[in-house]
């Protein structure tokens, strides 16, 4: 202990802690820069700050704290004071809050007998962060910590990366975030100004589970709304509450970007789709109303709706007017087998219209079923809406699950 306090009492003797530690006062000062990772408190994507917990690792020398090891009984290391000593102050260059050093009063500083030092200052950084959330909540962020010693000019102060990435030895797991890549860089302006890269991707789970997939699925009943009877008196009600929920997670989702235009998430993007979607299927389900009830009011109708109804009424129809021949076929073969027992006949149809429909009735007289042709169903306002309902569900519906599509290939691929 004796030895220590002398060699320490030594190497203050006409030592400044305001003048650069180099002999040569035109050289500059060496020093070597490297980061280590302690954890990712927090990246806020509407305000554009990182918050993260980070050691810088400094070292360089000091051609004033020299000595014999031999001199202090074997003495190769002491531990000074950092406010003893001259220090290169690392700054945050991007800071979110308040531009000062990297560092506090509590860290000291190590110096060996050939004049090697090393400080290791550690803080919670706070950096601003430019965003991009385009693939949202599937987005990978890039942010960088720029320090430099902005005390002195790169003249003076010479900046050196030590290690070409961040170290992660100290890192702890963030939930929200993986780091995939680190990469450190030096450049020049009046200072070296050290840039420490940060690339994170975000862990989807949580938002996929509480705001995407409820989204998608909202999205996939909306059309479900033609499926439902005009009786009910619920299909302006469901179609309208659909249009709310996607209202509701419209908000939710502008919360959590940030208020820039450029760029814009493409999760935004399906969302006004689905929101414009929901509000088009509100118009033609009031539209559908009112053509159904066209019928209690005896409005008349144009020829060239009939003929387009009756046009999709035939393609409709045209599978059971098929599945009502084959039937008749079979009752046909079975009552030739049974004629001397079966108390029912089958008359013979030459030919039917495909647009007929096909049905028995009883004879009053003798009990046989006769069957022939129906004439074609009377096309009335209410058949039109039925069949405007198909269309508009299948439409929908296809152009839903595209849309869909369309948005998770493009904010994963």
């Amino acid at each position: 202990m004796d030895d220590v306090k002398t060699l320490m009492a030594d190497l203050m003797v006409n030592y400044s802690n305001e003048i650069r530690p180099v002999k040569d006062q035109t050289r500059p000062v060496t020093v070597n820069v490297s980061m280590a990772l302690v954890s990712i408190n927090d990246f806020n994507e509407v305000t554009g700050i990182i918050s993260v917990v980070a050691i810088l690792f400094l070292s360089w020398t000091d051609e004033s704290l020299v000595w014999e090891s031999g001199s202090y009984n074997n003495t190769t290391s002491v531990t000074f004071s950092q406010k003893k000593i001259w220090l290169p102050k690392m700054y945050l260059v991007n800071p979110a809050t308040q531009f000062e050093p990297i560092s506090n009063k509590h860290f000291k500083v190590e110096v060996k007998n050939n004049g090697s030092i090393t400080w290791s200052p550690g803080r919670i950084i706070e950096a601003t962060c430019t965003p991009d959330v385009s693939d949202y909540p599937f987005d990978q962020q890039t942010c960088t910590i720029d320090v430099t010693a902005y005390d002195y000019s790169s003249w003076h102060v010479s900046l050196n990366v030590s290690q070409p990435q961040i170290g992660l030895d100290f890192f702890t797991t963030n939930s929200a975030w993986d780091v995939t890549s680190t990469s450190v860089s030096v450049r020049t302006y009046v200072s070296d100004i050290v840039s420490f890269r940060i690339t994170m991707t975000r862990r989807p789970l949580n938002f996929m589970v509480s705001v995407v997939i409820p989204i998608i699925l909202l999205a996939i009943v909306n059309p479900f709304v033609f499926i439902l009877p005009y009786n009910s008196g619920e299909r302006v009600s469901y179609s309208i509450t659909v249009l709310l929920a996607f209202t509701v997670y419209m908000t939710v989702v502008s919360d959590r970007m940030p208020a820039s235009s450029d760029p814009v998430s493409q999760l935004s993007y399906y969302i006004l789709s689905m929101l414009s979607l929901s509000v088009f299927i509100v118009v033609i389900n009031i539209i559908q109303i009112r053509t159904y009830n066209k019928h209690d009011n005896d409005e008349p109708m144009n020829p060239w709706i009939r003929s387009l109804a009756l046009f999709f009424h035939k393609f409709c129809r045209k599978g059971k007017v098929e599945s009502n021949l084959k039937d008749e076929k079979v009752i046909k073969q079975t009552s030739e087998a049974t004629d001397g027992m079966n108390t029912y006949n089958v008359m013979r149809i030459d030919s039917v219209d495909e647009t007929d429909t096909i049905r028995t009735h009883p004879n009053e007289k003798n009990g046989v079923q006769k069957t022939g042709p129906v004439p074609p169903e009377h096309i009335t306002w209410q058949t039109i809406a039925r069949l405007a309902d198909k269309f508009y569900f299948i439409l929908f519906l296809v152009f839903t699950g595209i849309s869909s599509l369309i948005y998770y290939l493009s904010v994963t691929i």
